[in-house]
This record gives C-alpha cells, structure tokens and sequence, in this order.
C-alpha cells in the first residue's frame, strides 16, 4: 500500500508554527504571556466600550419631559 500524502500546503506551515510557538515559549516564556495579556485588555476595552453603548441607549441623557 502506498501511504498518502497529507493534503493542503498549510499541513506543514501550521506544524511549522506550532513548533516555533512551542520553542518561543521554552526560550522566552513572558512574550506569548505579554501577548494574551495584550489580548485580554482589549477584550476588556471591548466589553467596557460596548456597555458604554448599551447604556447611552438605554439611559438617554434628556431626561426633561416634553412640553
């Protein structure tokens, strides 16, 4: 039986950079901890913006009764 060649150029890229992640973490842990740090306050710039918004819809800032 002949043994089937894996399909796709990303096959070897994406184990290409599995590799050089496993390696720059052994070699400086801190940089992909720097980078989901960086991840995480923008995930909470988000959140925190889109409350904003939530609550300018919510809560108009006209709060005098019509006349």
């Amino acid at each position: 039986m002949k043994a089937r060649k894996q399909a796709g150029w990303y096959t070897g890229t994406l184990m290409f950079a599995l590799i050089m992640v496993v390696v720059l973490f052994v070699a400086q842990p801190w940089i992909p901890l720097a980078l989901l740090a960086t991840l995480a306050v923008f995930g909470v710039i988000a959140a925190i913006n889109h409350g904003i918004e939530a609550w300018k819809r919510h809560h108009p800032h006209d709060h005098t009764p019509a006349h």
